[in-house]
């Protein structure tokens, strides 16, 4: 039945077109541009409202959201991945600027897992590396903008505090947010707590998933001026005792801080519009065991890692004539990692029959061997209004990157003949942005960009550990040369009160991409008995592509009713070996139906992805079948005191597995990573 649906909607697509946007976002909450110039590039992520939608994860948003998929290794920390760019090829951050990395050689503790869901007040993407403001952009920008107190309703102090449950896995979870405003400051916190047990997928299997999460946010604001302001953010977050079905480790705690001040001055003369600072610091206190797991009885392991980041920003933005506006600055960013993975054997599994170590033997393996990097971009990007209807913006950046390893492996050394510090990089990037607005809702956009992406910490120097979804051990490369991109954008759209529409192709020139391949000259190093019998080593596809696009289309009727389709594909292939790239989603249809009054939301969405048969024989990736999968979500607000809202999800209980969340190869047949099954929700909200 499902492969009618995707007929149906592959038919309907070239005569309607794409989804809907239903708004303009910039990528900062307060962008000072003249009045005249646009900023076109920027898309939102989803048009329902958080709220409504409920998700329990940062990830989660991105779930039912065209041209993205997730990364899912547990019910926790899941990670978007954009037209099949994902973890460092995106660059994630908060409140445009702030940035956190991962201690996780496993990427258990992603950036986005560093922030509530409950104190986002909306997520805003930039698709393609269309902007040199933010940072070195590969395949996107994933901007999450955090609540920011305000006066509501004519109150001065206001808040909420709600609480859930869901059905599935009996999951618990309660958040509670206060503010004070006044003219000259403004106060905000914000707390939650969840318990999330494991889910039964939709054959009724266990899904060893469950975690507990705490964290807060507080945040203090100072208005100088009417056209100055100061603002002290501090975020923490606590979790304990994470399940990974994916991942042959589990987190037993997470730990991360998060802080961050901002300056912002507006209108400082007629030349200088804007001035802005920011300073941040981010500290990952990470510990992941597999004392859940069958081989706990044979080794005990234990690895505790730390991440540290640094960093920063100044922008201007200044008048450069009657219709053009240029921004320039620079950022900074230190990114460090270390720590190590702890085992006690008491078994050598590898002998027959396995043989008692009494007393037990200790190793000590080095994870992240005392590595760094760091990054210093100087930015320029100018937006000109050539006419009432046509605008241009060009940006141009270069960055200044530089790493370092200070407590290497002897193998590691050996491996690479003594030579495992990268050079310097210097890394360029340009783009031009073409707006032509055609007349009555119509917009035409051409983007075109080159723009490079450095190795990260794990490309370099990971050292044969099981950091992919599968049981090879990877092991880093310093000599690895940064990927480059060469990608272009042509979408048209329409904008209007009944119908909406847009089209976006895309088409991505890849040189020295990074991914993995086995090396059967490097054998495993762990475990040498249990296969794979080799390792994954990183290294450069010389060329590559990716092409594909979104598309969709919204319309309204019956006065509250509005309709909604999305489509996505990329197709990726690398040249050099003549088969697909690895780890790219299937083509995937989201559709939903919603009913809106000023009291009462409903929303019907659905989800079908098709099989994905395009896989990558060097990195030993499996296909993986489609789905069908629908979920009802409601809200109603009988007083203004008083939100429900109550969810079914999964409604026919379907037993599905994402592509980009396949299990770990060498676990059980029990704990294979289905997605949950059916559930019913309801959450409850007071508002004060």
């Amino acid at each position: 039945m499902k492969y009618k649906y995707i007929l149906l909607v592959m038919v309907l697509l070239p005569v309607m077109a794409w989804a809907v946007e239903p708004d303009t976002l910039n990528i900062e909450e307060i962008l000072i541009t003249a009045k005249k110039v646009k900023n076109g590039v920027e898309t939102p992520v989803y048009g329902e409202t958080i709220h409504l939608l409920n998700p329990h994860d940062g990830g989660e948003i991105f779930k039912f959201t065209p041209g993205f998929s997730v990364v899912k290794k547990g019910n926790y920390a899941m990670e978007p991945v954009l037209r099949g760019y994902k973890f460092e090829q995106l660059n994630v951050q908060f409140d445009g600027g702030v940035h956190s990395t991962n201690a996780c050689p496993n990427r258990m503790d992603p950036a986005i897992s560093q922030i509530s869901i409950e104190e986002i007040e909306k997520v805003e993407v930039i698709k393609g590396p269309y902007s040199v403001r933010f940072g070195p952009v590969f395949g996107g920008i994933v901007n999450v903008i955090s609540k920011r107190p305000a006066v509501k309703n004519g109150h001065k102090a206001s808040g909420y505090a709600e609480a859930g449950y869901q059905s599935n896995g009996g999951n618990y979870f309660a958040n509670v947010y206060a503010q004070i405003v006044n003219k000259k400051w403004d106060f905000a916190l914000d707390a939650g707590y969840k318990d999330y047990g494991n889910y039964k997928s939709g054959n009724g299997d266990t899904i060893a998933s469950s975690f507990k999460r705490f964290g807060y946010t507080a945040k203090l604001g100072y208005n100088i001026d009417r056209n100055q302001r100061i603002q002290l953010n501090v975020r923490q977050s606590f979790a304990r005792d994470v399940l990974y079905p994916g991942l042959p480790m589990d987190a037993i705690k997470d730990n991360s801080t998060i802080a961050s001040v901002d300056y912002a001055a507006t209108n400082i003369s007629n030349q200088v519009l804007s001035l802005k600072v920011k300073a941040y610091a981010s500290f990952i206190d990470h510990l992941m065991t597999n004392e859940y797991r069958p081989n706990y009885g044979a080794t005990h392991s234990s690895t505790p890692v730390e991440a540290k980041n640094f960093g920063g920003r100044f922008e201007t933005g200044v008048k450069t004539g009657m219709n053009s506006v240029l921004y320039a600055g620079a950022d900074y960013q230190y990114i460090w990692k270390d720590g190590v993975r702890n085992r006690e054997v008491y078994k050598n599994m590898c002998a027959d029959p396995p043989v008692i170590l009494d007393p037990p033997k200790s190793f000590v393996d080095k994870v992240w061997q005392n590595s760094s990097k760091q990054e210093l971009g100087l930015f320029a990007e100018n937006r000109w209004q050539l006419s009432e209807s046509f605008t241009w913006q060009l940006g141009l950046r270069v960055d200044f990157v530089s790493f370092d390893i200070k407590d290497p492996e002897l193998d590691f050394k050996e491996l690479y003949g003594n030579d495992i510090k990268p050079e310097n990089r210097i890394s360029p990037a340009v783009n031009s942005v073409l707006t032509k607005d055609l007349g009555n809702g119509f917009r035409l956009q051409w983007a075109v960009a080159m723009a490079q992406r450095t190795p990260d910490i794990t490309e370099l120097f990971i050292n044969h550990l099981s950091v992919g979804m599968d049981a090879y051990e990877y092991v880093g490369n310093p000599n690895l040369k940064p990927e480059t991109n060469y990608q272009t954008d042509l979408k048209i759209e329409k904008s209007g009160e009944v119908f909406t529409f847009y089209t976006d192709l895309f088409y991505s020139r890849l040189k020295n991409y990074i991914s993995a391949v086995v090396d059967t000259t490097i054998p495993r190093k762990f475990m040498p008995c249990k296969p794979p019998k080799f390792t994954k080593q990183f290294t450069n596809i010389d060329d590559a592509f990716m092409s594909g696009f979104e598309a969709g289309f919204g319309m309204k009727f019956l006065k509250y009713f509005n309709y909604k389709l999305g489509a996505a594909y990329t197709y990726g292939q690398n040249l050099t070996l003549d088969e697909p790239l690895p780890e790219i989603p299937p083509f995937t249809i989201n559709t939903g139906l919603s009913y809106s009054r000023s009291n009462f939301q409903a929303v019907l969405n659905a989800q079908i992805a098709a099989d994905q048969n395009r896989v990558s024989t060097s990195f030993n990736e499996t296909s993986t079948p489609g789905y069908t999968v629908f979920n009802l979500y409601m809200s109603y607000s009988p007083w203004k005191f008083l939100d429900v809202n109550a969810a079914v999800t999964n409604i026919f209980n379907v037993n599905y597995v994402e592509h980009l969340s396949r299990p770990y190869k060498n676990m059980d047949a029990s704990s294979l990573y289905y997605e949950p099954g059916r559930s019913f929700n309801i959450g409850v909200r007071f508002n004060f």
